[in-house]
């Protein structure tokens, strides 16, 4: 029996996940705003988008929203399609998004295949690096979502509340395996003096 290869999987099954979230969000937008009454309603589009759908893509992905942190304003359509049903609009900030995606859910999945296999032949001081970057990843996380929990619009403070769980999970665990790989460094380096 073949084990699963978290890093194969967990990018293409994450980034399935959020194109049809992507796709169907609109939709689901467009219907709740006929059902209340509230079409072409700016405080109502300010508060309501995105719909539920998206908000949960977001969360479940938002440290995929912090590493596109630099393409946030780049909204200008590179594909748009728009008809009755729903609205597809893909830029240059959704890419971004996207291309986080595959990264971070890759790195997940590196984590979960290094756990289940022997130790790999990466030098002690690139692990190290590595989950430095997860650190500071985490923190820049943490601000991020910060800056979204004192919006006024609700939508924006409940993927904001995704966002602080994400940094609380990043920080220590991240801050952790660093400890463990310079522990195990310095550990090496002594034994052999």
């Amino acid at each position: 029996m073949r084990r699963i290869v978290w890093r194969r999987v967990l990018p293409v099954a994450q980034l399935t996940f959020a194109l049809a979230c992507h796709i169907y969000e609109p939709h689901q937008y467009r219907v709740r705003a006929k059902l209340d009454r509230a079409v072409s309603n700016m405080d109502y589009t300010f508060q309501e988008s995105p719909a539920p759908i998206g908000r949960v893509s977001l969360g479940i992905n938002f440290p995929a929203m912090v590493l596109a942190f630099p393409l946030r304003n780049e909204d200008r359509p590179l594909y748009r399609h728009n008809c009755d049903y729903t609205l597809i609009w893909i830029s240059v900030r959704d890419i971004g998004v996207f291309t986080g995606i595959v990264l971070f859910w890759y790195c997940i999945g590196w984590i979960l295949d290094e756990q289940a296999s022997p130790p790999g032949s990466w030098r002690r001081s690139a692990r190290i690096c590595g989950w430095c970057v997860g650190v500071v990843l985490g923190f820049l996380t943490g601000i991020y979502a910060l800056s979204l929990l004192v919006s006024e619009s609700l939508s924006q403070r409940q993927i904001g509340m995704a966002g602080i769980a994400w940094a609380i999970l990043l920080i220590p665990f991240c801050t952790w395996r660093a400890a463990i790989q310079v522990r195990l460094l310095t550990g090496v380096r002594s034994g052999l003096n």
